[in-house]
């Protein structure tokens, strides 16, 4: 951290002309340029002059991130770090702090001659910061702290909850979150955790009875529950991720009057003992990643304008889930994995519960010409398709793979009609012409297209290119080329 002396600030005339205009600013102007610093470039700034040091140590806005090597790399830098930080905010005072984001990670870079002694002083001093923030009257407190991850949980801090200041809380760290007083009124409005461990199940009562202005909550990986119950008639938006197959989590029921959004990822290896139940009369949007369920519920939230839901292909509920999707939902989001999608062409599921699909994501390895027929079956019935996004991930060694076969004349015998719809698209191509036919078709054929990104591997570059350049579009779109740099499957 720059520690530079302001003694002598006396003789700072050139660095004060420096700052021009900015010195001259009202003061809530430069607090919000500078509130985009993290706390290394704001204590430079604050060396500036006097007037800097009054606005550095008056700033409403906090960073705790963003620390180089210069700082972090080894146990004695780190204690440095500490001091000039605990050295700052003692200088700051209660001065009123609207945001504090603190991200403080682990030790990566050890000097091994030295032993580490900063442990057990990094966790006292973090929880110390979070009780200056409630004395500062904080707004927003965005904490990503990870040097507990290889321990028992830490107790997060009591004082947290009952600030009547705080407005937004995020937390990402290894700790227990206990039960809130229920005899103060909270004025969160969004609440995200991460990581954390809840100890009761009442946690959620506490948000129905206590916090009666939230709007957004977001849970991920929140653990030591089995029963999740979430009801308010304040929320308005609900993200639920649960990727822990083995353990934990059964049931989750979700209540909200004013709910208009939900988002659930959930993984597990069975759907034998869990159940999800959702009672949103204003529900519009809703977005199901992971392992399916019976969604008969569904059906009664007759309002809902977007459903997303991501197709495995083991799932024996999967003919009851495409059943919702074909209700009377104004627009339905796909995204499906090729396995699933050949799941479906083998299993001769009816196509006709796509109908209002309007987003569809496939995920393939390679455009093989084994799984083309199985992806006409799925475009089949999506007339009302616009946005199209086949992501492709071929493996290392698939020349020899069989990705030619099926060009233009194969795609207009089809006579599919979602081609007329179509209005943004992208194809991530594999080795072949398979994937090139059918970027040609698309550019021949959708009238209403409006953009098209073709993503190619580096040695196809010249050769897609001159392809598709012979294509004469429909539309007046517009036509964009990338090379694919990602890592591809080794196979």
């Amino acid at each position: 951290m720059a520690t530079a002396s302001c003694e002598g600030e006396g003789g700072c005339t050139e660095s004060e002309n420096m700052i021009g205009t900015l010195g001259n600013l009202p003061d809530p102007v430069v607090h919000h340029i500078v509130s985009f610093l993290a706390i290394t470039d704001l204590t430079r700034f604050g060396c500036v002059s006097r007037k800097c040091r009054e606005l550095y140590l008056s700033v409403p806005s906090l960073n705790f991130d963003e620390f180089s090597l210069a700082n972090t790399s080894s146990c004695y830098k780190r204690m440095k770090l500490l001091r000039s930080l605990d050295k700052f905010l003692i200088h700051r005072g209660e001065n009123k702090m609207h945001k504090f984001r603190i991200r403080w990670v682990p030790l990566e870079y050890v000097d091994h001659e030295t032993p580490c002694f900063c442990g057990c002083n990094e966790k006292s001093r973090t929880m110390a910061w979070l009780h200056y923030a409630v004395r500062c009257n904080v707004q927003v407190l965005d904490l990503e702290i990870s040097i507990f991850e290889d321990e028992t949980p830490l107790a997060f801090p009591c004082c947290i909850f009952p600030c009547e200041s705080l407005r937004s809380l995020s937390v990402d760290m290894n700790c227990k979150i206990q039960i809130p007083s229920f005899t103060f009124v909270s004025n969160l409005t969004y609440l995200e955790l991460t990581n954390v461990e809840i100890e009761e199940e009442s946690f959620f009562k506490w948000i129905s009875q206590s916090c009666k202005c939230i709007e957004v909550l977001n849970l991920e990986d929140v653990h030591g529950l089995k029963n999740i119950n979430i009801e308010s008639s304040s929320l308005k938006s609900l993200y639920f991720e649960y990727t822990f197959s083995q353990t934990s989590i059964c049931h989750l029921n979700i209540s909200g009057e004013k709910l208009g959004n939900i988002t659930i990822v959930w993984g597990f290896d069975s759907p034998s003992n869990k159940s999800f139940n959702v009672s949103a009369p204003n529900l519009k949007s809703f977005y199901w990643v992971g392992n399916l369920m019976i969604h008969s519920y569904m059906r009664e939230l007759v309002g809902l304008e977007e459903v997303g839901f991501y197709l495995e292909p083991e799932e024996d509920e999967i003919d009851h889930v495409l059943d919702d999707i074909g209700t009377s939902h104004k627009r339905s989001f796909l995204v499906i994995k090729e396995d699933a999608m050949k799941e479906l062409y083998k299993r001769g599921i009816s196509p006709t519960s796509f109908g209002n699909i309007c987003y569809l994501r496939l995920h393939i390895g390679s455009f093989v010409s084994d799984l083309v027929p199985s992806m006409v079956f799925l475009f089949g019935a999506m007339t009302n398709l616009s946005t199209l996004y086949i992501k492709s991930t071929p493996p290392l060694y698939d020349f020899g793979s069989n990705t030619s076969g099926f060009d233009m004349g194969y795609w207009e015998q089809q006579n599919l009609g979602f081609i007329y719809k179509l209005k943004e698209v992208t194809i991530e191509l594999s080795n072949g012409s398979n994937g090139m036919e059918l970027a040609r078709y698309i550019l021949e054929h959708a009238q209403c297209l409006e953009k098209m990104v073709v993503v190619y591997l580096p040695h196809q570059c010249d050769i897609v290119k001159r392809m598709l350049d012979r294509s004469k579009m429909i539309s007046s779109g517009t036509v964009v080329f990338k090379e694919n740099r990602c890592k591809r499957k080794l196979v």
